[in-house]
């Protein structure tokens, strides 16, 4: 979906700008369903309540299921992609996949999933449950940066046993306040027609800051980037500081792309932040960043990459004049997991020297460069801080670890 163009080759602006909802540009033919409170879909059934979010290709809605009397999600997709989009037929596969499965609880399930016909298009719309706050906006909502410590083992857990059930699957990856209802008004000032809706609503603020969660119970959700394991994919659009390195030196994407993202977001989630880190960084950065903490490269991506000399003298070591933003130095894993955030002292660590080393083994096994070296998953359910702190860490803050 492509914003019209003016003769400078601009997006052309038609409505007044709105801070947090979608772009409004994008409700025309082809694009975003225009939605507002109150609206019911299936005859009658679903009724959108509140929103939730939006990408640039769906909006996300909580509804009101009238008749199984719960909450819902209501992803609508915008008409241009609806007919190839492959989440629902990913999510039928996730949903019939084994119930006894001990991931099966911490991965969505698709509900039902309808066409909505309107002004600009047919429209999937794919019902899911209804989930609270992301990770990573609980993170950003809190003053730590970090949740406690039970329930950072206990999510990264849960992130990994659902992925192990992903896989298995052959597949690849309640307090609210009053919707508010923005103003849609054209620049030119013309009525608007049928095409937009006749407000815009931003997402409800239901973020809870990781300092003060709890309930350590995750879902896996959002589907829209999977693919089954014998489709061929050459991109991903997960952002650039999570991507493998295979992706950048345009290998074959497989299983092992998961565990890569995983084995990043895992020490974001148990610490305080990201593992790779970068202002605006590009791929050059990104590998930059792998190499100061995991190492060199393996020599066919080393003799590939092209601008391996902004940041690195040909020998191999730290290029120390350079206009790249990147210390010229390594900081290399065993160092990034020491200042995580848990307490460098240990007398007051919050994470054991046993811990941190089994963690550390972990990390290195889901991060090893090779994809075909990388740990699967199924072994990553099976290693020793999983067995040690993922699972007890589970049953310490309630969470149900005997399917």
């Amino acid at each position: 979906m492509h914003s019209p163009k003016g003769p400078d080759n601009l997006p052309l602006l038609v409505y007044q700008w709105q801070e947090g909802v979608e772009d409004l540009e994008g409700y025309r033919p082809g694009g975003y369903h225009p939605t507002h409170i109150g609206d019911k879909y299936l005859d009658g059934r679903y009724e959108v309540v509140h929103k939730l979010g939006y990408g640039s290709y769906s909006t996300v809605w909580l509804a009101k299921d009238h008749l199984e009397a719960r909450y819902v999600a209501l992803k609508i997709l915008v008409a241009a992609t609806s007919k190839e989009c492959s989440e629902s037929k990913i999510l039928r596969v996730l949903s019939s996949g084994k119930a006894a499965h001990h991931g099966r609880a911490y991965v969505s399930s698709l509900l039902d999933e309808f066409i909505i016909n309107g002004p600009n298009g047919c429209h999937l719309c794919i019902v899911s449950e209804a989930a609270g706050c992301s990770v990573a906006q609980s993170k950003e909502a809190s003053t730590t940066w970090k949740f406690p410590a039970n329930v950072a083992r206990a999510i990264s857990a849960q992130l990994l046993l659902g992925l192990e059930y992903i896989h298995s699957c052959g597949v690849l990856y309640s307090y609210l306040e009053e919707p508010q209802k923005l103003p849609v008004e054209r620049l030119d000032r013309i009525p608007i027609g049928p095409e937009v809706p006749r407000y815009c609503v931003p997402p409800a603020m239901i973020f809870r800051s990781s300092e003060e969660v709890l309930d350590a119970q995750v879902i896996i959700s959002d589907f829209g980037e999977a693919f089954f394991q014998n489709q061929e994919r050459k991109d991903l659009h997960t952002p650039i500081l999570l991507l493998p390195p295979e992706i950048f030196f345009h290998e074959r994407l497989g299983r092992a792309v998961d565990v890569w993202t995983l084995g990043c977001t895992l020490y974001e989630v148990l610490g305080e932040r990201p593992l790779f880190e970068g202002f605006v960084p590009d791929e050059d950065h990104v590998i930059a960043e792998m190499i100061s903490t995991l190492g060199h490269l393996p020599k066919r991506w080393w003799d590939r990459w092209q601008r391996r000399t902004d940041f690195f003298l040909e020998d191999g070591s730290w290029k120390i004049e350079t206009d790249r933003s990147h210390a010229p130095y390594s900081r290399p894993l065993a160092e990034r997991l020491r200042i995580m955030g848990r307490g460098e002292d240990p007398s007051t660590c919050e994470f054991s020297p046993i811990e941190m080393k089994a963690l550390e083994g972990l990390l290195r096994a889901m991060l090893t460069y090779e994809p075909s070296e990388r740990i699967a998953i199924s072994a990553a359910v099976d290693s020793e801080w999983m067995e040690g702190w993922g699972w007890p860490a589970m049953s310490k803050t309630g969470i149900n670890t005997k399917t």
